[in-house]
């Protein structure tokens, strides 16, 4: 592993990718950008590789590949949320499916950087991440969306509904893409306060990302689809 500057108050990450091109081009904006508040603590092409450094680093954001070398790096987040349950996973993928979307969506990561995307979205999503936003673009969002309120409409009966009315209010502005500042906001409460919210509602869904909540509690009927 590289060593490159770091920064008290930049965000730490590691990318799992086995294509060269891409990781070396990222890590090399970041150290040549210190102005983005962004250091690279981490790079592995493997499955195995990434567990062996993750252990290690921590970071705060997880740049995650789908299709590696040794294994499926989705199948991984699980245990990466283990390891390191204050990491942020991002899933690093050109595969932009439905199928691979909501696979993604169960596992417990915070959203999606599709490898298309300009430089400009990869550096907002690695933020939104950070701070522990959904971090989607739009159009990926609103199938996951629909796809959930599909399920939904096929159960046969409603989940029970672990949360309290302010966390279920939470959760479907988090539905509607909103970040913890634009929901304080319409709630007329402090954006820290609704992280308290947050936190508790996902400890009692027992899911470990804002996407995940809003996945399981659309799947199960415990807000509504967003109009």
């Amino acid at each position: 592993m590289s060593a490159w500057p770091v920064t008290s108050k930049a965000t730490s990450i590691m990318i799992v990718d086995d294509h060269h091109v891409l990781t070396d081009a990222l890590a090399t904006i970041f150290r040549s950008q210190p102005d983005l508040h962004m250091h690279m603590v981490g790079m592995a092409e493997t499955c195995a590789a990434a567990r062996e450094q993750l252990l290690r680093t921590c970071p705060d954001v997880l740049l995650l590949d789908v299709l590696l070398p040794d294994g499926d790096g989705l199948s991984m987040v699980p245990e990466f949320n283990r390891m390191c349950p204050n990491t942020h996973i991002l899933v690093l993928t050109a595969l932009a499916d439905e199928k691979t979307l909501m696979r993604a969506a169960e596992t417990g990561v915070n959203g999606f950087i599709i490898k298309t995307q300009p430089l400009s979205e990869v550096i907002a999503a690695i933020r939104q991440a950070a701070e522990g936003e959904i971090a989607l673009p739009a159009s990926l969002l609103l199938g996951l969306l629909a796809r959930t309120a599909h399920l939904r409409a096929k159960s046969i009966t409603p989940s029970r509904d672990p949360l309290t009315p302010r966390e279920r209010e939470i959760l479907t502005h988090l539905a509607r893409g909103r970040s913890s500042q634009d929901i304080a906001a319409a709630l007329n409460i402090t954006p820290m306060t609704v992280r308290t919210h947050i936190r508790n509602l996902l400890e009692r869904l027992g899911v470990h990302s804002r996407l995940e909540a809003v996945s399981y509690a659309l799947s199960r009927g415990l807000i509504e689809p967003p109009v």
